[in-house]
């Protein structure tokens, strides 16, 4: 019998009920005006902020703003004082907020679409589409809706479309099957004739495999096409000159990156002031972001001091070039919209700031794997110890992806544990990102076998911290992380005294064949080459050695989840539960890869902490 959920600890929903999930961030027409997306439940809304104000103005009018394409993003533009925003249906709607003009659908919901961009004319909209297995580059006139054309196809993905500040050229991101956007996306500018209505032209400007580039931008002047490019180990700022087809790097990385993986939309992680004199950009390193500028004559850089905040993203500058803004977290605190005063060169103020929690800031610890690479955890003691004498139980954490990290920003699901008595440690195994380029592709077909090997040297290592027991650990993962989970347990049974195991891939021959078109070869990277080495993908799948499974597990799932299908779990719960290995199983109705409706998370959460309340 499960224990109760004690009432004096936090559910996780009055945790969370003091954090905002904000997604992209926007100057309007002029500094003081601010557009924001922010998700609840399963809703993404449009809100307007006046700077100086703690209220914001939602106008999306009761629309679920959401890119569809992939893993969405790229939900919303403006320009001036024109918004054009993507609905869940795959509609692209335009209007402006300070009249009272109604919203114009300028595209239907027969497609999926993200990234819709606003001609410098605000008469189309530039977008990305993706239809059945074909995706491509839309393009609509917004005084003709419905008036809708497909402008470049061909490539097996599209991302990130930027318009020209003449409205006579646009640039964009590609990439093919087998790559993922990190491994080998491409950037293209294109030609548009008089009427804007087809490409006349396209050009390859750069990129390749082991070279990828994203986040195209014109420079306000017109004279450059900017963008980020892997460097080897890390990420440079490169300028392509229009004029005299020259490139120039600005910002060679040394230690640091300038973007994260593009598994969604619509990432912008560096902006040009408006004298086209200036570009600011944020470096993300081992786990945490810190922003500089640089001089793009002199190469010369600046530090734009963003304490307390040290994970930040989606980066805007205001039009006057005084203000910049963007998302950003402290490590007690969730999203918030930060100002930054780019005349001073420091953080100006947070705009509707929330309560800032009590917790003290994550302990990064380091270790050599047993093959010599330096490895990256983040530990977070127990708040509340109720469970006993000694050390508290520590939930060891894995995150999905795989490639992907965890960063040092706040997160309420690491309070809610360490409120009710656990301490949580944070694995960045090989194969995570902000580590450099090498850390991130050590983990090429190795996974299954590389993080599990990185956790257990993690977990010797803060035991001789004397941080944690041995005696005392459950662990959880979702997704690539619920992979992870299944295999620490196949391969080490009575290491965990209870697994919570979410949406996990458990069938890596299933996933290479019913996978999304997103992830379709990403397997080629994780495991192999399928269906030539099909005998490897069986034998490192946790659905073939189930009975291995010594310890208690929860499984939970999504009933809609396009990623990895809820049967994977079923079968996972039926073989627990014949070999009489304690388990349960919960799949929400309506949720897909992940979960978004406040109560099927509260059920969750409270799931979780009897489960693990019930054997440490």
């Amino acid at each position: 019998m499960m224990e109760n959920v004690s009432p004096e600890f936090p559910t996780i929903s009055q945790l969370m009920e003091d954090c905002d999930h904000f997604n992209d961030v926007r100057f309007g027409k002029n500094a003081d005006e601010l557009f924001l997306l922010s998700s609840h439940d399963v809703a993404g809304t449009l809100q307007r902020i006046q700077i100086g104000s703690d209220k914001a103005e939602e106008i999306s009018n009761s629309h679920n703003v959401r890119g569809t394409v992939g893993y969405g993003g790229g939900s919303f533009d403006c320009r001036e004082n024109a918004v054009a925003f993507c609905e869940k249906d795959g509609s692209i709607w335009f209007f402006e907020p300070r009249t009272h003009h109604p919203f114009i659908q300028v595209v239907s919901g027969s497609l999926r679409t993200s990234s819709c961009k606003i001609s410098p004319n605000k008469k189309t909209i530039l977008y990305i589409f993706e239809k059945a297995e074909t995706n491509g580059i839309g393009i609509a006139d917004i005084q003709m809706p419905g008036d809708s054309a497909q402008l470049a196809t061909g490539a097996d993905f599209y991302m990130q479309p930027a318009w020209h500040p003449q409205g006579n050229l646009i640039a964009w991101v590609e990439w093919d099957h087998p790559h993922m956007p990190w491994d080998a996306s491409r950037i293209k500018l294109g030609q548009l004739d008089n009427a804007q209505s087809r490409l006349i032209d396209e050009k390859y400007i750069d990129g390749a495999e082991a070279q990828s580039a994203n986040q195209p931008l014109f420079s306000p002047d017109g004279n450059y096409l900017s963008f980020i490019q892997r460097n080897g180990e890390w990420d440079d700022l490169v300028l392509y000159n229009l004029n005299t087809k020259e490139k120039t790097t600005v910002v060679q990385g040394d230690g640091f990156h300038l973007r994260m993986p593009d598994w969604i939309q619509g990432l912008h992680s560096y902006q040009w002031t408006p004298d086209s004199q200036t570009i600011l950009f944020i470096k993300y390193h081992f786990g945490t972001a810190s922003l500089e500028q640089v001089n793009i004559h002199t190469h010369k850089r600046k530090i734009i001091q963003s304490d307390p905040y040290i994970w930040l993203s989606q980066l805007d500058i205001s039009g006057n070039g005084k203000t910049g803004a963007l998302i950003g977290q402290t490590t007690s605190n969730c999203d918030q919209v930060v100002l930054i005063d780019l005349v001073k060169g420091n953080i100006q103020k947070p705009e509707l700031r929330k309560k800032e929690m009590a917790c003290p800031s994550p302990q990064m610890v380091t270790f050599l794997n047993r093959e010599g690479i330096k490895g990256y955890a983040w530990f977070y003691p127990a708040r509340e110890n109720g469970k006993g004498s000694g050390q508290p139980p520590c939930l060891i954490k894995i995150h999905s992806g795989p490639t992907s990290l965890k960063h040092a920003g706040y997160s309420p699901e690491t309070e809610f544990f360490q409120l009710h008595g656990f301490s949580v440690a944070h694995i960045n195994y090989r194969g995570s990102v902000s580590f450099g380029y090498s850390y991130q592709y050590a983990l090429e077909r190795k996974w299954g076998d590389a993080e599990i090997e990185d956790t257990l040297d993690m977990i010797d290592i803060l035991v001789k911290k004397g941080l944690i027991t041995k005696d005392r650990l459950a662990v959880m993962g979702s997704s690539a992380g619920g992979f992870s989970v299944l295999q620490l347990l196949i391969k080490h049974p009575g290491l965990c005294k209870a697994a919570i195991c979410s949406y996990a891939v458990s069938d890596l021959v299933d996933d290479a064949k019913n996978t999304h078109k997103f992830e379709k070869y990403y397997h080629r990277f994780l495991t192999g080459n399928f269906p030539e080495e099909e005998a490897r993908f069986i034998a490192r799948s946790p659905i073939t050695h189930l009975e291995y499974i010594k310890d208690p597990v929860a499984i939970f799932h999504g009933k809609d989840d396009p990623v990895v299908s809820v049967q994977q779990s079923e079968k996972i719960y039926r073989v627990l539960r014949k070999n009489n290995i304690p388990s349960s199983l919960m799949v929400f109705e309506e949720e897909g890869h992940g979960f978004r409706r406040s109560k099927n998370i509260n059920s969750y959460y409270q799931a979780i902490i009897q489960f693990l309340n019930s054997y440490l």
